[in-house]
């Protein structure tokens, strides 16, 4: 072979060897987003689960109670909002893996002050979260992550919920 045939296959090896890594990191790429996106899916249908919950009639009336008259609460409700909060906090530690990872556009500040407000806008769930964390062993979690939710839990105003629900009852009036 000569010299400027085997130059014109070096050259060619290498501008394949270049489609291909385009390729590759094209194919990548594409993965990437297809991950991002089912992790988004699966972010949502999570909270749709825990939603879920909050809209049957009997818990429902327990976690009005809850807001209205927490004091009246018996043990048995006590352990149904239980639940649901572990629920709802297992649902932001998802998320704040997702903002960590990259897939997620947005910072743990934002993420855990707007979903403060809707979880834990009240009294009785402020007081929850408060003791959960003050009563475990937090080794096993980022104390990073839990010190920006307390932090956000702290700056919720407690009436708001209410107020909202107040504020819609009169503009329909």
């Amino acid at each position: 072979m000569s010299g400027s045939t085997r130059s014109w296959f070096e050259i060619g090896s290498v501008l394949v060897l270049v489609g291909g890594l385009v390729l590759v990191s094209t194919q990548i790429n594409q993965s990437s987003d297809i991950t991002r996106v089912q992790l988004h899916t699966s972010v949502q249908q999570s909270w749709r689960t825990v939603d879920a919950t909050r809209q049957s009639e009997e818990f429902a009336k327990v976690l009005a109670k809850s807001i209205e008259q927490p004091q009246d609460l018996t043990l048995a409700e006590f352990f149904e909002l239980d639940a649901y909060y572990l629920g709802v906090l297992d649902q932001l530690e998802a998320v704040a893996t997702h903002v960590e990872s990259g897939y997620r556009e947005e910072t743990l500040e934002n993420v855990f002050s707007n979903n403060a407000e809707i979880y834990f806008g009240n009294a009785f769930a402020k007081a929850w979260v408060n003791r959960h964390y003050s009563k475990m062993t937090i080794a096993f979690l980022n104390e990073n992550w839990v010190q920006i939710l307390l932090a956000a839990i702290q700056h919720v105003d407690l009436g708001g919920f209410e107020a909202k629900y107040r504020g819609v009852l009169q503009d329909i009036e």
